[in-house]
C-alpha cells in the first residue's frame, strides 16, 4: 500500500475507498449547555466574522461508521444543509478526510477532518465560509467543554495581503494563501503579506518534489528549506514551512493542515509577516499533487539569528 502524505510536514495513508453506504449523520448539534451569557460574548472578533455560535460535536458519528453519502449540517437556526459525499478517505490512527457537495447549492462544497479525535471542517457557500473549529485549539478559548466548537460565518473576501502582487502564484496558491489569511483575520490577527520571494522558493520546492517524486523539507539536492528561502533573496530572521501532498484541491490542503498542530502553530504565528505559496503537479508521482507554503518576517539586518519552523506530524 502506498502512502501520501500532507504535511509543515504532514504523512496520510492512501487507502482504496469503500462503496458507498445509504447512511446519513446529523454532524452539528443544537447550541451546548454553555450558559447564555458566555454565547453572548461570542460577538465577531474581526470584520470578515459574520456570526457565530458553539455547539456540540462527536467525530463518532464519522468515524465509526464505514462509509457516510450524506450529513445533515445544522450550522444555523436558519441555515440547514445536506452534504453529499464525494470522497472518503481512512487513514491511520483515527485519521479521516471527508469532501461532498452541498444540495441545492451550486459550487458549495464541505470539507470535514477528524484527527486526534478532533473535528475539523469548511463549508463553502457562494459567498461566504462556515467554519467549524474546536474550542480546546483556540487561543483564547471560550468553553473549557472539549466537545464543544465553534461554529462560525466568516465573509469570503478578505485583506489579501497585497494578492493582487501575486501574479506568478497559480489560482491554487493563491486560494490557499487567502484561506491562510482568513482564518487568521476570524482569529483577530494580522493578515500575511504576500513576497514574491517567499511564493519563489515555494514554487521551487513543490515544483522540485514532483519532479523528483519525494516528499520532505530538505530538496532533492541536499538543500534544506530555509537555505532555499534565503537564495530565493529573502532578508530573513525567522522562516517557517508546510509542505502538503496527496491532496488536489486548496481547500483540501489547508483543512489538512489546519488540523495537524504543528502545521497550524505556523499558520497562526504572529511573528510570521508575510508568505508565498506554490504548488506542483506530477501524475506520474506516488502523490501526484505537491504544495509547500513559506512564512518568514524579513529582516534588514543580516548578522540577525535565523529561527526555523517547520516539523512532521503524522496526518
Amino acid at each position: 500500500m502506498k502512502s501520501r502524505f500532507c504535511a509543515a510536514i504532514v504523512f496520510c495513508s492512501l487507502l482504496f475507498l469503500a462503496p458507498v453506504a445509504h447512511s446519513s449523520v446529523l454532524l452539528v448539534s443544537e447550541s451546548s449547555g454553555t450558559t447564555q451569557g458566555a454565547l453572548a460574548t461570542l460577538q465577531p472578533l474581526s470584520r470578515v466574522v459574520l456570526r457565530q455560535r458553539i455547539a456540540q460535536l462527536s467525530p463518532d458519528k464519522l468515524l465509526y461508521r464505514s462509509s457516510v453519502n450524506s450529513i445533515q449540517l445544522q450550522l444555523f437556526g436558519n441555515l440547514h444543509l445536506t452534504a453529499l459525499q464525494k470522497q472518503d478517505v481512512h487513514g491511520p490512527d483515527g485519521f479521516l478526510m471527508w469532501t461532498g457537495a452541498i444540495e441545492g447549492v451550486q459550487g458549495g462544497r464541505v470539507v470535514l477532518v477528524v484527527r486526534d479525535g478532533l473535528i475539523f471542517g469548511s463549508v463553502y457557500l457562494p459567498s461566504s465560509i462556515i467554519q467549524i473549529r474546536p474550542v480546546s485549539v483556540m487561543k483564547n478559548p471560550v468553553s473549557s467543554d472539549p466537545r464543544d466548537y465553534i461554529i462560525r460565518e466568516i465573509a469570503c473576501q478578505s485583506g489579501t495581503g497585497g494578492l493582487d502582487r501575486g501574479a506568478g502564484a497559480t489560482s491554487d496558491a493563491r486560494r490557499l494563501l487567502e484561506l491562510v489569511n482568513l482564518e487568521r483575520e476570524a482569529d483577530g490577527l494580522q493578515s500575511l503579506e504576500y513576497s514574491d520571494q517567499l511564493a519563489e522558493a515555494a514554487r521551487r520546492h513543490a515544483t522540485d518534489m514532483a519532479s523528483h517524486n519525494y516528499f520532505a523539507h530538505e530538496l532533492s539536492d541536499g538543500e534544506q528549506f530555509w537555505q532555499n528561502v534565503f537564495d530565493c533573496g529573502y532578508p530573513v530572521s525567522v522562516v517557517g514551512e508546510n509542505l502538503a501532498a496527496g491532496v488536489s484541491t486548496p481547500a483540501e490542503a489547508f483543512e489538512c493542515l489546519f488540523s495537524s498542530p504543528g502545521h497550524r502553530a505556523n499558520i497562526m504565528n504572529s511573528t510570521f509577516t508575510q508568505t508565498g505559496v506554490g504548488d506542483a503537479e506530477n501524475g506520474a508521482t506516488a502523490y501526484r499533487y505537491y504544495w509547500a507554503q513559506e512564512f518568514g518576517a524579513a529582516s534588514t539586518n543580516s548578522a540577525q539569528s535565523v529561527r526555523l519552523s517547520a516539523d512532521r506530524a503524522p496526518l
